[in-house]
């Protein structure tokens, strides 16, 4: 008979940290091509971890990072958002009243918020710090990238670099048109890159479960 799943201890579950291009480098509409892409891909995560219930850590930066949030809300991930800066700071830095909206509205639904604070000013070391921030929390990573180096310090490519660093398990959704998702797996022999099909993903989990024993 199975093990009870006992939600209320959210730190248990597997944690699955989003990164992606801002809206300087993707579109809605962009987003909205790729979204069939991610959708199986967050649900099957969230029914292959068994009773344990997944969380879903974002920065909640305008793009990607908002749009995998929505997505993963909707198929019954548990919201934290790890936040570049106190959240006020953070939110008069955005593009629009709109964004602001939007913005605020994923902190409502979100679970847990933690707030980086310290002396940094520089925007991008700011960004890069709160990617730091989230991989510390993340069992496995999950990019909507092009492919492309950052573009300044804190980028999608230097989440991606830090996550193979450490060795945690990319999986790179790509935004450019007609490529397939891709796993970056970070072992000892090197980092393999593979198809990204439901019998890697479920040996991800498997490792991962591994790893907390």
């Amino acid at each position: 008979m199975p093990a009870p799943c006992h939600k209320r201890h959210p730190a248990r579950g597997l944690h699955v940290g989003v990164t992606g291009h801002r809206l300087n480098r993707i579109s809605q509409h962009q987003l909205d091509l790729i979204t069939p892409q991610i959708e199986p891909v967050l649900a099957h995560l969230a029914s292959a971890s068994r009773c344990i219930e997944p969380v879903l850590l974002s920065n909640l930066a305008e793009g990607s990072d908002r749009h995998l949030a929505r997505l993963g809300l909707q198929v019954g991930y548990t919201l934290h958002a790890v936040l570049p800066r106190p959240r006020d700071d953070y939110a008069r830095g955005f593009s629009s009243a709109a964004s602001r909206r939007e913005y605020r509205a994923l902190l409502d639904d979100a679970a847990r918020i933690t707030e980086l604070r310290g002396p940094l000013r520089v925007a991008g070391r700011t960004y890069l710090r709160a990617g730091h921030a989230l991989l510390d929390r993340a069992d496995l990573l999950l990019a909507l990238w092009d492919g492309a180096p950052s573009r300044g310090t804190g980028g999608t490519a230097d989440v991606v670099d830090e996550a193979v660093r450490r060795r945690i398990p990319v999986l790179h959704l790509s935004t450019r048109p007609r490529q397939r998702p891709r796993l970056l797996w970070p072992r000892a022999g090197g980092t393999l890159e593979q198809r990204c099909d439901r019998r890697r993903l479920d040996a991800v989990l498997a490792h991962v479960r591994d790893t907390r024993r």
